[in-house]
């Protein structure tokens, strides 16, 4: 369920300073695409942030992509808002604890290329994880730079309130499907595939004694079969690493490392929400 008042929880914002520190690509005011015209005058991340604030949602998170040289007109990056006072709750002994908090992930490029894009994502309070929700009717949420309005994105974060009901009732679904070890092992492969950038059509086994890594939970409030269960196990090891894999047999087996580029995160995060939801109607052995 989606609870929207405050529980007392306390939850640790970003100030400026800290933004400043994380993510500086958030207070340019200037294109950093040189072959932008000079009439071009951009919204910046930070007025975004500002008013982000008075709709009551608060960064958490604050990531930027590297430059690869120093004058490279990438400046990809990304913030991510949470709100003290909404957050998804589940019953555990008969007790209604938080479950996770509901993010909206902003990503900019100051590049007079890009608008303002938007997703959803979800903050796991047991394992202090975050995942991308990828549905469809958050695919396309955007706000171009020259118009922006603090209108438009009053009118898109309620957009994004409006939709949780039913993206919870989708989790529920995914709660309710209970996997065979074998189809647990065919997740855990469809998600290195994905981690690796092999191709859907391409066929690939990953080896069980792999598998089983992956499939092994890092904390007991983990242990499950359904399908949410065992999806956030895998997220979790997809983005951060630390089970071992080897394509060449000969070699020794050697710890995969945690994604650390902002587009590469938000990328696999989505493509592993979507693989998963393919398995809700996976007809069961």
């Amino acid at each position: 369920m989606v609870s929207f008042s405050n529980n007392g929880l306390a939850t640790n914002f970003l100030n400026e300073e800290d933004l400043r520190k994380k993510c500086p690509m958030a207070f340019m005011t200037e294109p950093t695409n040189p072959d932008v015209s000079t009439l071009y005058v951009p919204a910046n991340t930070k007025t975004v942030i500002d008013d982000m604030a008075k709709l009551g949602w608060f960064p958490v998170e604050a990531r930027q992509q590297r430059r690869r040289t120093e004058g490279g007109k990438y400046s990809f990056h990304m913030v991510a808002f949470q709100n003290p006072d909404v957050k998804m709750t589940k019953e555990v002994d008969g007790e209604t604890v938080v479950d996770c908090y509901p993010r909206i992930i902003l990503t900019n490029s100051h590049d007079g290329q890009h608008a303002f894009k938007f997703m959803v994502g979800l903050y796991r309070v047991v394992c202090s994880n975050g995942l991308v929700i990828a549905t469809d009717s958050f695919a396309d949420l955007s706000i171009r730079h020259i118009y922006y309005t603090f209108e438009e994105l009053r009118d898109l974060t309620t957009k994004i309130i409006d939709e949780l009901p039913s993206q919870i009732e989708h989790m529920n679904l995914m709660r309710r499907t209970v996997l065979s070890l074998n189809l647990k092992r065919k997740l855990a492969t469809d998600a290195f595939k994905i981690r690796r950038g092999i191709p859907e059509n391409v066929p690939f086994v990953l080896p069980f004694d792999v598998a089983d890594e992956i499939l092994r939970p890092l904390r007991d409030d983990d242990c499950g079969d359904d399908l949410w269960t065992v999806f956030n196990v895998i997220q979790e090891k997809m983005i951060n690493g630390g089970f071992k894999y080897t394509a060449d047999p000969k070699k020794n087996p050697r710890k995969v490392r945690k994604i650390t580029s902002v587009a590469k995160d938000l990328i696999v995060n989505r493509k592993l929400f979507g693989i998963a939801e393919s398995y809700i109607n996976v007809p069961q052995e």
